[in-house]
This record gives C-alpha cells, sequence and structure tokens, in this order.
C-alpha cells in the first residue's frame, strides 16, 4: 500500500504554536513533506498565516497580558499592528490548552508572512518541501474576511516570487477561490475542502437552499455526493475531515478521478486507518508523523 503524503497541519498546531515560523522549523526537522497554514491579508498587503479571521484571545498576549476579547479583524489591521500580539502559548485553562495538553508553549511568537515561511521551506535540507495555502474566506459574510480575489493574488504574488508554485497547493473551503484559481490558467494543486457532516446544519444556507461555500455546487444536486459535487465543479481533491471519511466515500472519490485528502489527523492510529483506505494526503497536527 502507497504511503500518504504527510502534511503538518497549521506548523503542528498540536505540538507547536500554531501558522508559526518556531513551528514550521521544528516541523521540518521531522519526516514531513511539508507544511499547511491559514492565509488572511492585512489591511496593508501582507498575506499572513493566523487561523482566526481576529486575533485569537485564548491563544494571544500583548505586553505580557492575556486578552479579554479577540483581537482586531486581520483585515483591518497592518503587519505592525498585529505583530503587537505575542501568540505563542495557550491561556491556562482555556479548550485550546485542553485540547493540546502536551502542546509546547513559546514567548515571542508573532505572526509570520507567507514569504517568510516560504523562505524557511527553501532553507530546509532534502528535497523541496510542500505549502498547502488555505484561503480564509467567508462566502457567508465577507465582512469578516478578506476580499477573496485580492488574497488570491496576493498568495500567489509571493509564491511567484519565491518560485514556489510547483511545490503548492492552495486548498479552500470556499469554493469561488477554486473557480477564480481555475480561471487564470495556472498549474497549481487545489483541493476542495468540504465542511463536516456534524457542522453543516450550522451553516447559514442561501435562500435557494444551497449551501454557501459550494459556488453552485452544492451536493445536494447530486444526490448529496459531494465527490460528484466537486467533479462537476472541477475539482482535482476531495479534502474532507477524518470524521467523515468512509470506505465508500473514498471508492466513489477514487472511481471519479478525485484524490482524496484527508485533514483532521492526530494520532498514528488515525494514519494507519487512513494509509489503509488509500488516501494519497494526511494533514497531521503532530507528533505522530513518523507512523
Amino acid at each position: 500500500m502507497p504511503k500518504p503524503m504527510i502534511i503538518a497541519g497549521a506548523t503542528g498546531y498540536g505540538v507547536w504554536p500554531a501558522n508559526s515560523l518556531e513551528g514550521t522549523r521544528l516541523c521540518l526537522a521531522a519526516p514531513v513533506a511539508g507544511i499547511e497554514i491559514d492565509a488572511h491579508l492585512t489591511a496593508d498587503g501582507h498575506v499572513v498565516a493566523h487561523h482566526d479571521y481576529r486575533i485569537a484571545a485564548d491563544t494571544s498576549r500583548r505586553d505580557g497580558d492575556w486578552l479579554d476579547a479577540p483581537g482586531p479583524l486581520l483585515r483591518d489591521a497592518t503587519l505592525a499592528q498585529l505583530r503587537e500580539y505575542d501568540i505563542g502559548r495557550d491561556r491556562p485553562g482555556s479548550a485550546h490548552a485542553r485540547r493540546h495538553p502536551d502542546k509546547a508553549g513559546m514567548d515571542g511568537v508573532v505572526m509570520p508572512t507567507l514569504p517568510e515561511l516560504l523562505a524557511e521551506l527553501a532553507a530546509a535540507p532534502g528535497p523541496k518541501r510542500r505549502i498547502f495555502v488555505e484561503i480564509k474566506t467567508d462566502p457567508a459574510d465577507y465582512r469578516e474576511s478578506a476580499d477573496p480575489k485580492a488574497l488570491l493574488d496576493a498568495v500567489l504574488r509571493d509564491l511567484a516570487a519565491a518560485d514556489w508554485l510547483d511545490a503548492a497547493k492552495i486548498i479552500a473551503f470556499d469554493w469561488s477561490v477554486l473557480r477564480d484559481l481555475a480561471g487564470r490558467g495556472l498549474d497549481i494543486a487545489t483541493a476542495h475542502l468540504t465542511v463536516p457532516d456534524a457542522m453543516k446544519p450550522k451553516v447559514r444556507v442561501l435562500p435557494s437552499g444551497d449551501s454557501p461555500w459550494t459556488d453552485g455546487c452544492d451536493p445536494r444536486h447530486f444526490d448529496g455526493s459531494e465527490a460528484r459535487a466537486i467533479q462537476a465543479h472541477g475539482g482535482r481533491e476531495w479534502s474532507p475531515h477524518i470524521s467523515d471519511v468512509t470506505p465508500g466515500r473514498v471508492a466513489e472519490a477514487h472511481k471519479l478521478g478525485l484524490e482524496v485528502g484527508v485533514w483532521g489527523v492526530s494520532n498514528a492510529g488515525e494514519i494507519a486507518a487512513m494509509t489503509a483506505l488509500g488516501v494519497e494526503t494526511l494533514t497531521v497536527s503532530g507528533p505522530d508523523w513518523a507512523a
């Protein structure tokens, strides 16, 4: 059975500060093919890596103090303003801290830019490392996220400047981003992320009944099949949360010519189970990458 490509999710968020240069350096010392990041656009045009649309209160300090509430929207702040926050530790007793009790905390960790992360990948020994860039936009409410075209433009600008388009994959829950990218004629890998089944009841559907995330190719028009919806949308890869993966769904995706890239993987048992199903890529929080 071929082994799947192992990617460190959010620069190893289960063991090191998420979306950080520090986490990236430690990931690249581990047996992984590359890293995954969440990408946003600042008010002054920098692509930065961070999970939430705002500075997250439970993972951020300013002048040594924990935040009482989430910080500013990334889209409305400059890079210099965002770097006033230390994002290297989880607030003691928070949900983040309980979820990853063995995670290493660090001080002096600031939000990195995409060019800085690419420089770390370029400096790593061995084969050219991959980077999966999640375009963080919200088609249900673009008032909080960056403009999707502007963010995609900036990501592609930075990847091209670093000569990293060939080792990058653009991933998105917002399928309109992937339609935009397909229209540009670039030879770059992509993956259609899908909202976990457990979270679908929380999605605010459009008046038509479709999900805003699926860009007119809602699975309900394809007998509930996400794989068929992705194929109709021109996709190459179905990227589900591990909780949605079944042998039947993997087999269907493969039969339709799609690769399968699973995210939310956290331990050796899950890596082994997904490998047995023949998936191509695993985005793993760590630390069981060597399994």
